[in-house]
Order: structure tokens, then sequence, then C-alpha cells
């Protein structure tokens, strides 16, 4: 290991211990260490260390801020609210549950990783205008969605999945017929979905009992008052801006025209939430600057400082060294385990898609076959769900675009900065019962 990787790890550590401790902003002293290592002591300009900012992520943010900020300014959030809460007869015990399965169903429908910016608004003034816990109600939303929008027909995860087991299919290891190869690819894909939807029940489950979703007391609930004319108006917006984030994304994974594939491309959430908000503000909806107050700013900056440092100490190379400790002499026992905590170590503060599955799904081959020369049976299908699930166990991260979006949908700014802390706790207490089911071969269910 090299010492600019060994100070980058020790500064991730400090940066949450000081944090911590002293009640700072992490992302500051995050930040002021990635560039103190980066630039003294690695040698990058400034400027490149700037380039490593989130910026998806924080339009995200910015845009969710802006357009949601309205209806809760408003009143809007806290009447649906209330309606959704009378709807369910104020049974506060359901709504985790309730939460979950609608971001489930979002998430299945095509909206993928922007469910927690459609539905989370919603779930949490419900949850919260229930009593309900803010940490049960994020983890709902977060594996709710994981539940469904992970499928190999139209989800994102799951479509990335079976590509990259396609190609690990077609490659020297294996060099399976096209043929052959697809129909490998296609049943591996869709058994790693059935075992994510067993652990994400598991994950929900797990919270929903250890926070004490079973003991919350059914809410006496008067009749919701109904909206008025400003309230009307901004939820009619709502209905809208909910169409175009969904539908078009349905309609792209059935339809292949130009027109729809076109469309779908424009109605990308952060699009359809600024257009909102400019809507919001010439509709006299709320005080523009009241709003512009309200975006998440200590958020923003804790996600982009810790971001920021992950990737220096990506470009030192932690996750080549990563790999060279996976690809080392792992017992077959701990195999599962040891896969399943790099690649949520390495899913913390980045994408698991675009980051963790292309670098870990091709070694599975080669595992399979090196353990295999020992003598050793070693199930795929398990491997590949270690490496799926145990980056998506920490998408709750708020250094996760996930995690962050669904932080960022609470409409609540003193929960919201609370969540921002004890969902970091949440990110590591998953990835441990993800270790528990691999270990117990829970995922050695389905083969192929």
């Amino acid at each position: 290991m090299s010492l600019p990787l060994i100070l980058c790890l020790l500064a991730i550590v400090a940066s949450i211990v000081i944090g911590y401790k002293f009640k700072f902003n992490t992302g500051v002293i995050a930040l002021a260490f990635a560039f103190i290592i980066g630039n003294l002591v690695m040698g990058l300009k400034v400027n490149d260390i700037v380039a490593f900012w989130p910026t998806t992520i924080v339009f995200y943010l910015l845009s969710i801020a802006l357009f949601f900020n309205y209806a809760t300014e408003n009143g809007t959030m806290d009447v649906l609210g209330k309606k959704l809460l009378y709807a369910m007869g104020g049974n506060a015990k359901l709504i985790p549950l309730a939460i979950a399965a609608v971001s489930a169903i979002v998430g299945g429908l095509g909206a993928g990783a922007s469910t927690p910016a459609i539905v989370g608004p919603f779930c949490f003034v419900m949850a919260l205008s229930a009593g309900c816990d803010p940490v049960l109600t994020a983890v709902a939303i977060t594996f709710g969605n994981l539940l469904g929008s992970n499928n190999p027909f139209n989800g994102y995860g799951g479509l990335i999945g079976k590509k990259l087991i396609l190609e690990n299919a077609t490659g020297e290891l294996m060099a399976m017929e096209a043929e052959a190869a697809e129909t490998y690819a296609s049943s591996a894909a869709m058994y790693c979905w059935l075992n994510t939807i067993m652990i994400c029940v598991i994950v929900i489950l797990v919270f929903y009992f250890a926070r004490k979703g079973f003991k919350a007391q059914k809410v006496a609930v008067a009749e919701p008052p109904k909206f008025n004319e400003l309230q009307k108006t901004n939820f009619i917006l709502l209905l809208v801006a909910f169409f175009f984030m969904v539908v078009p994304a349905i309609l792209s994974a059935w339809i292949k025209t130009p027109f729809i594939k076109a469309l779908a491309a424009f109605c990308q959430p952060q699009v359809i939430m600024i257009i909102g908000a400019v809507l919001c503000a010439f509709l006299k909806l709320g005080k523009e600057k009241d709003i512009i107050r309200k975006i998440p700013i200590s958020t923003i900056v804790m996600i982009v400082g810790v971001y920021t440092l992950i990737k220096v100490a990506a470009k030192a190379g932690l996750i080549d060294w990563v790999s060279a400790m996976l690809a080392g002499s792992i017992p077959a026992w701990l195999l599962p385990g040891a896969i399943v905590l790099f690649a949520g170590f390495l899913s913390f503060f980045s994408s698991s898609t675009s980051t963790v599955m292309p670098l870990m799904y091709p070694m599975v081959p080669g595992l399979v076959a090196a353990f295999a020369a020992k003598g050793v049976a070693i199930n795929p299908v398990a491997l590949y769900t270690c490496i799926f699930f145990g980056g998506l166990s920490t998408a709750c991260s708020p250094f996760s675009t996930g995690g962050a979006l669904t932080i960022a949908s609470c409409p609540d700014n003193q929960v919201k900065e609370e969540l921002s802390n004890k969902m970091i706790v949440v990110a590591l207490i998953v990835p441990v019962i993800t270790i528990i089911a691999a270990e117990l071969g829970l995922f050695n269910f389905f083969t192929v």
C-alpha cells in the first residue's frame, strides 16, 4: 500500500471522527484533506481535484430542494401527508411496510435510482405526521426501491448486471457460444435479482423490528383539511411532474421509437423538477428567496467533501489495492463475506453500477475456476449476488446517490440533518447483515 493511499484512508477516518466529536461538517474537513494530500503529496492539480466533485448528485439535491420546498412551504405536503395517513386509518404500524411496497412498485415500473426523489417527499410527510421513525422510513424507501428497480427486465442495475455477466460468459475463461451465453446471463441475472429480493426483505424487517415499527401507536386522525387554491395548484403540478418523471421511462423500456427515446432522455427527474420550480415561482406558490434559503447546503457540503476525498483515494490506488486483496489467498468459506465487504466498502462513497460491478464482476469466472482447480465448487450466482447486493448494501449512505436523494427528499430540515449522520451507521450495519446472509449460504439457493 502506497503512502498516499495510507494517508487517504487515515484522512477518511479522521474526517468522520473529528466531525462527529466536535460537531463540525465532515465534508469541510474531508475536502481540506483532499486538497492537502492530492496536491502536496500526490502532485495533482487543484483543478483536477475540483473535477472530482459529484456534480450529478449536487444537481439532484438542488433540483429536489427547489421544487419540493414550494410544496413544503405553502403547506401542500402537510395536507397531503394527513390525507394519506387518513386513508390508512391512522395505522402507523403499516406505514413503513406500505412505503417499502410503494417504493418497490415505482422503482420496478422504471423510475430506478430516481425513486427516492419521486416518492420520498410524500412518504416522509406521511411517516412524520404519524410519528414514524425517520431512519426506518429512509430504510423502507431505499431498500423498497432496490426490491423493484434492480430487475433484469427494465431495472438499471439488473440490466447492467446482465450485460456484465454476458461479457464474462463470452470471455476467455468461459468462451460460451452466443446463444448459450445469453441464456446463462439471463438466468444468472434473474437469480441475482431473486436473491436481492430476499435480502432486501430481510433488511427491511430487521430495521422494522429493531426500530420498533411494530409498536407504533395508531394515530387518531381527524378528516384532513381540503387543499386551498394555492395548494390545489401545487398538488396538480406535483402530479404532472410525477407523470413525466415516471411514464416516459416506463414507455422507453417497452416501446422502442425515436420519439419515446428522446422524450425519456429529456424527462429526467432533475430536469422536470427544475422546470417545476420555475413554474412554481411564476405561479407565486411560495417566496423564492425563502425556498432558496432552505436548500440543504450543509448536507451538500458533506457529500461533496467526502466524495472528493474518496476519489483522491481512488487515484492513489484504492481500487487496485482492494482488487489485489480479493484476488489473493482467501479461504473458500470466507470468500462470500469478503466479496460483500469489499463491494460495500467501494460503493460506500461511489456508485455500485458504475464502479463496483464493472470492477468486480469480471473477477467471478476466474475465482470460480481457481477454486475449482483446488477441488472446491463455488456457485457463481452467489458471487455475483455478493457483488451486486454488497455494493447496494451501502446505497443508504448519504455519500451515495441513493442515500443522498433519500435524505434530501425529507421535507423537515432538522430531521434531514439528523438523518445525514444516522444513515452512515445504517450503511455500516446493512453490509454486516448481508455478510451473515452470504456466509449462511442464503445466496446459494439458485445456480446456473
